[in-house]
């Protein structure tokens, strides 16, 4: 399993989703939409994502998955 995978261990797929659409760059508001959900369900998910992957902020969380796709190519 790569690490990418067991930092994805442990999230939702609608979590998945969302960290896909932040490491994409998209705010809050564009990935509600794009979800057809309001922008405080995602504010809602990456909070669950920040926890889980020990991060306190987007631009961390991108760092960690990067560091984790790039260890694993």
């Amino acid at each position: 399993m790569s690490e990418t995978e067991k930092m994805r261990d442990g999230l939702s797929k609608r979590e998945s989703e969302v960290l896909s659409w932040l490491q994409q760059g998209m705010s809050n508001k564009e990935i509600a939409l794009a979800l057809a959900v309001s922008p405080r369900t995602i504010q809602k998910h990456l909070q669950r994502i920040y926890l889980h992957l020990d991060v306190h902020t987007r631009a961390e969380a991108i760092v960690r998955m990067r560091r984790g796709l790039r260890d694993t190519q």
